[in-house]
């Protein structure tokens, strides 16, 4: 059956395509949830370091399993849990500079994730 060409895929250069899709909503949905856990975070500060102890704990148990594609997801939810858990007000400098960041980060991942859905876009009306 492999041999068959037949059986082969016409369009090769869309084998790829599950995969981008999965970063560019990864990416949008993320920044949107830390935005939102930001904005809760100021109101109820549990929330806040729960869902940071969790985005690190479960940042840290993706990099354990040591999966190629989940490895640059795994960073990015264990950067940002680490920032959510140092935002507490008790460490001072240290919390405006890391609530900046996420706020930053969170922003990015929603642009990025917006400029990847585009890419896929671009990529399927070319090759039709």
């Amino acid at each position: 059956m492999s041999d068959n060409h037949e059986w082969k895929d016409a369009n090769y250069s869309y084998s790829n395509l599950p995969n981008k899709g999965r970063l560019a909503i990864q990416c949008i949905v993320t920044g949107i949830i830390i935005g939102l856990v930001l904005v809760l975070g100021r109101a109820v500060r549990p929330l806040f370091l729960a869902s940071g102890a969790f985005l690190f704990v479960s940042g840290i148990s993706m990099l354990i399993r040591r999966r190629r594609y989940n490895f640059k997801t795994a960073l990015v939810l264990t950067a940002f849990g680490f920032l959510m858990l140092l935002a507490h007000p008790r460490f001072g400098v240290v919390a405006a500079f890391a609530g900046y960041f996420l706020v930053v980060g969170a922003i990015l991942l929603v642009i990025f994730g917006l400029i990847n859905a585009v890419k896929i876009s671009w990529e399927i009306s070319n090759k039709t």
